[in-house]
């Protein structure tokens, strides 16, 4: 009998991984907290605020555009993987057909499954209509499984956590409070609303079995209670992190929280109330005082005074705790190291249904006692995984193998013998009381890839990319991926003009190349003797791939395909700040930009360097975010763009002067950490970007966007756009919902928009009281201009008036309108064209 779920944490890179792929070594103990960090740090740096209401904002401003924008539609495709699971933090059985399974993700939001998770295309994601990325807990009600809530965000740490002076949080995906369903999950509503505030997390709702109205949820602001089906939440323990909920099934006064947070002992603890939530008290006979990670419950739903807890620190295993007289006394049943150096992120416990001797503990791997914690016998091991082809739906490994990183564990009640657990690998689920173990992962696409993803010049069926705690793979044309190197996958590439010769890379910028197409690999960069970032960046140079550069706290070359490494930074550029993405002029290998981030100093920072002199020259006047991807100009030296996380800025910025001077291009781009940067190479005023919620596009330089991802699944996470040449596909790495790919715009629809009108810009934007609205039409026609809030209500409207083919600009009147977002539409007789206009 079990439960819901941990906080979720959006982003960690979370040990374990791989079986090891060559020049790859066992990770190490502080991976799973660099990954969070560098994630988390890219979003919340430089005052560690997570900003949730800019997503809904953003949210609306998508749809509006959307409605404004005409008839132009990109259809998307997604291309897997389909046979790797994704980072997954809950499941949830219906009572009544324990064939349909509900899946919570890290980062791809809610997934159903209607058999059981069997098959090659066992599960299809749910759209909720809000911004989900992360659900921690989902709960259904055990009368009628057409109620469902789920809560959402992943957090594993309140205050300050691992030592940065910049990266004060390890926090991972925003919550936005509890959704509920009432019809099966078609549709939700929120019964919970945190859209507006910092990062917040619910990581557990448990439902009262007696009288299900009344709901208990745990939160990063403590233990909430609602009596009528969760249209009404009171805090009845401000205690804060709350992790865990357990409900005694007869005796439901008796309820049991655990709370905890990474490297925070003093908001540690058990605790029990026994008068139905109107008060907690800490339990402290035979349990730890205090803990720097958290503690996952569990309670025998045949003897309910039996209980056990696992308890983690920073870097090891404080042990398993049993009562067998409701919480009274506790004993250390067992000390086995289950966890190891994940205390903090994911470990839990689950006993059989009929016997409260027999559990499941589960950490790194899975564990399993029948004498009550006296000892336990390991039964599951994270390295076991295969490597090559699988099919979506197939083994992913022998019976004794299970992903690492397990974060729930549940038995099936109606069928004691079945356990699930869930992993940063997706779902796995026993048949023999887990003795042995099998993948249920068919279609389950929520892998979170990072940048670069690696694409052929010559062949649409092939690809490669990195992906968090689930290694690198190939694409071949086929939605199941084969698996090529181990660790956390990160950044990869294809030589371009020899698909033979193709370069992936391990974190910490441990690179492999293969020279047979991926079927061998070695290690390469031996030379870079010093520390790089998590994702540590290499690139290609486009005039002459066998010139390589790669970044750690200096700037490294090779001038023969990765065969060999110098230094090429005279002196350390940034004080030992590691570098975070590098960007090599397309016609000439000897000019790079790089960007870094803050891992020793309170500064990001972005360079120009020049190999002819071996100096990096800093670049001034841009935001102090961390920069997450620069582009030049496929022509034209001087032009290049820079895209920045963080909120409160603008996140798209120009040069025209080669580096000298640099222009905010947003121009109505929400306010969202921003990710990644694609031009257009044959028409190079079309732009793509990439930020957490999908994909933007200009066709004239920055001076206006507009939604292009508004046909893809809701809360697209975009960590890399890249080209696909030979069919001209704009390829989305996503961070929670593996590749995605569309049409880039044909030169009909840059040049001619199918109303005839073509917006060309609306200047400044943000705007004061006025602004000027440019657009060219293709016809002669009768217009009128339109301006909407972000309601879609009518707000500001000209006459219609006859207009000639050509350039035409209009003056905008925005003096009675208070500072937003508003959508301006140019409306003609054959559709309309809209974009977005910001009001200070």
């Amino acid at each position: 009998m079990k439960k819901q779920l941990l906080p979720l944490a959006i982003l960690i890179a979370i040990a374990v991984a791989a079986n090891l792929a060559p020049n790859s070594e066992p990770k190490k103990p502080t991976e799973a907290g660099a990954a969070l960090q560098l994630w988390a740090g890219s979003r919340l740096f430089p005052d560690g605020t997570f900003q949730t209401e800019k997503y809904s904002q953003a949210l609306t401003a998508m749809r509006l555009a959307a409605q404004l924008r005409g008839e132009r539609s990109a259809a998307w495709e997604d291309l897997g993987p389909k046979n790797i699971g994704g980072r997954t933090l809950c499941l949830a059985v219906n009572p009544l057909d324990t064939n349909i399974l509900w899946m919570g993700s890290a980062s791809g939001g809610i997934w159903k499954s209607t058999t059981a998770g069997r098959g090659a295309a066992a599960w299809q994601r749910v759209e909720t209509g809000f911004p989900v990325l992360g659900v921690s807990s989902i709960a259904i009600d055990p009368v009628n499984p057409d109620i469902m809530y789920a809560g959402t965000g992943e957090v594993y740490n309140r205050d300050n956590s691992l030592p940065s002076i910049a990266v004060r949080t390890t926090r991972g995906t925003y919550g936005i409070g509890i959704l509920k369903s009432t019809d099966g999950g078609q549709s939700w509503q929120k019964c919970l609303d945190w859209s507006y505030g910092d990062l917040r997390a619910v990581q557990d709702i448990k439902i009262n079995p007696l009288r299900p109205a009344t709901l208990y949820a745990a939160t990063t602001e403590g233990v909430l209670r609602s009596y009528d089906s969760g249209a009404n939440w009171q805090t009845v323990s401000d205690v804060p992190m709350a992790v865990d909920i357990e409900i005694n099934p007869s005796d439901t006064s008796k309820i049991y929280v655990s709370h905890g947070s990474l490297d925070n002992n003093a908001i540690s603890g058990i605790y029990r109330s026994q008068n139905g939530g109107d008060s907690f008290t800490k339990m402290t006979s035979g349990l730890p005082a205090s803990y720097s990670g958290k503690a996952l419950l569990t309670i025998s739903p045949s003897n309910p005074d039996i209980l056990y807890v696992t308890v983690g620190n920073v870097l090891q295993q404080v042990g398993m705790y049993k009562t067998t007289n409701g919480g009274n006394s506790w004993t250390l049943a067992n000390s086995t190291d289950v966890c190891k150096h994940q205390g903090w992120y994911s470990h839990d416990i689950a006993v059989h249904p009929t016997n409260p001797n027999t559990f499941i503990w589960a950490g790194f791997d899975t564990w399993k006692s029948t004498n009550g914690g006296a000892s336990v016998e390991q039964k599951s091991y994270w390295y076991l995984w295969d490597f090559g082809y699988v099919p979506a739906g197939g083994p992913e490994g022998p019976p004794d193998y299970v992903h690492a990183d397990i974060h729930r564990v549940y038995y099936e009640t109606s069928d004691p013998e079945k356990v699930y657990l869930v992993t940063d690998g997706g779902l796995f689920v026993s048949l023999d009381g887990g003795e042995t173990y099998e993948g249920r992962n068919g279609g389950y696409q929520t892998q979170q890839f990072y940048a670069n993803l690696g694409n052929s010049s010559s062949s649409s069926d092939l690809a490669i990319g990195g992906m968090q705690d689930n290694a690198t793979a190939i694409y071949l044309g086929d939605p199941s991926w084969t698996r090529v190197l181990g660790g956390d996958g990160l950044c990869a590439a294809i030589r371009p003009g020899n698909d033979q010769i193709i370069y992936g890379s391990i974190q910490y910028l441990a690179m492999n190349k293969s020279t047979d197409g991926g079927q061998s690999w070695y290690g390469i960069g031996n030379e870079i003797n010093e520390n790089a970032a998590f994702n540590g960046p290499f690139e290609l140079a486009p005039s002459n791939p066998d010139v390589m550069y790669a970044g750690a706290q200096n700037l490294w070359r090779s001038g023969n395909a990765g065969e060999s490494w110098f230094r090429v930074t005279t002196s350390t550029p940034d004080l030992g700040n590691y570098i975070l993405t590098i960007a090599i002029n397309p016609n000439d290998p000897d000019e790079v930009y790089f960007s870094t981030y803050p891992n020793s100093t309170d500064q990001a920072k972005v360079f120009k360097f020049s190999a002819n002199t071996g100096i990096a020259e800093e670049i001034t006047g841009l935001p102090n975010r961390y920069c997450m991807d620069i582009n030049w100009h496929p022509t034209d030296p001087n032009i290049a763009y820079a895209v920045f996380g963080g909120f409160n800025t603008e996140h798209v910025w120009r040069t025209l002067d080669g580096g000298q001077t640099w222009s905010a291009i947003d121009n109505g781009l929400p306010d969202l950490p921003t990710n990644t940067m694609l031009i257009d190479p044959l028409y190079p005023d079309v732009l793509y970007v990439g930020n957490d919620l999908g994909v933007w596009v200009s066709a004239n330089a920055g001076a206006s966007w507009e939604p292009y991802s508004t046909e893809a699944p809701q809360a697209l996470l975009v960590m890399h756009l890249s080209m696909e040449p030979q069919t001209r596909k704009l390829r989305a790495a996503t961070y929670g919902l593996g590749l995605w790919q569309t049409d880039m715009l044909t030169p009909s629809q840059i040049k001619t928009p199918v109303a005839g009108i073509q917006i060309q810009s609306i200047s400044p934007n943000p705007a004061g009281d006025r602004a000027t609205f440019s657009f060219y039409l293709a016809n002669a026609d009768n217009v009128r201009i339109e301006m909407y809030d972000m309601l879609g209500k009518l707000v500001w409207q000209t006459e219609n008036e006859r207009l000639p083919v050509g350039n035409h600009r209009r003056e905008l009147s925005l003096g009675s309108l208070p500072a937003g977002t508003y959508g301006v539409s140019i409306i003609g007789t054959r559709g309309r064209q809209g974009t977005l206009l910001v009001k200070k």
